[in-house]
């Protein structure tokens, strides 16, 4: 795929995990970021020991931990830059579970006869990084076994989040498409071979995908601290309202391949 497709570079996201210390994957699928999209797959995805799984820019690996945990699947990852690899497969072993995760760019690798399809292909926080996303789901879709399914979630920066993405951080506004719901059914439909499942947006009121916290943090920790507990109070407040294009952190869609 042309670089002129994507909006990021390795080096941002090599700068950017180096910023963060992640020493566990586990997390509750029941928090209020990811309850709604938890109580998806559940839905939607078998539960079995013998399938498997691959995650499309893995690190550090707490998708990869979910899926091995709650579903049970035999987990893989692939992932761009070499030391995120590392250490994602490390944060995976002291997590307790057997993963691979493999060094490489899904338009340029080439995987191995012993790699050849996984039963469930999923990305979080990937497809929005492109300007041609219909090539972007025809290569996760490319992974896929026939009968297979198709997990693809995405920030949804539509709404409020993508206003406050633009106001707070221009520069990792750039970076997004500010893709929507629609716009990644349309990219299925255009593809076509494939049974739709669910989706639409998911999750109530929440600003984590806004880098919301993260700017007002660059503040100081005074300004943090004031503005915490509001923005807290309101995301509790916003539980109540219903998921929609505007206020619902997320957009995601399952489907099942058909051959």
């Amino acid at each position: 795929m042309s670089h002129k497709n994507k909006l990021s570079s390795p080096e941002h996201w090599s700068n950017r995990w180096q910023k963060t210390c992640i020493n566990s994957l586990e997390f509750n699928p029941q928090r209020l970021n990811f309850k709604d999209l938890h109580h998806l797959l559940m839905k939607t995805l078998p539960r079995d020991q013998k399938l498997s799984f691959l995650e499309i820019g893995c690190y550090p690996g707490s998708y990869m931990w979910y899926f091995n945990k709650f579903f049970g699947y035999k987990v893989s990852g692939i992932e761009y830059i070499e030391w995120c690899c590392q250490e994602a497969q490390k944060l995976l072993y002291s997590s307790g579970v057997k993963g691979e995760v493999i060094h490489g760019d899904i338009f340029t690798y080439k995987f191995m006869s012993s790699q050849r399809l996984w039963d469930v292909v999923a990305s979080f926080g990937f497809l929005e990084h492109f300007n041609n996303t219909v090539d972007v789901v025809q290569k996760h879709l490319d992974l896929v076994k026939p009968g297979g399914f198709l997990v693809l979630v995405i920030p949804n920066h539509q709404g409020v989040y993508g206003d406050i993405l633009r106001i707070v951080s221009p520069e990792k506004y750039k970076i997004h498409n500010r893709m929507t719901y629609e716009d990644m059914l349309d990219a299925i439909n255009i593809i076509g071979n494939v049974e739709f499942l669910q989706g639409g947006y998911y999750g109530h009121l929440g600003f984590w995908n806004s880098n919301l916290y993260a700017y007002v943090r660059a503040k100081g920790r005074f300004p943090y601290l004031l503005v915490r507990s509001p923005l807290w109070l309101l995301e509790q407040i916003g539980q109540i309202l219903p998921n929609t294009a505007y206020l619902s952190p997320n957009a995601a869609i399952v489907v099942k391949k058909l051959s």
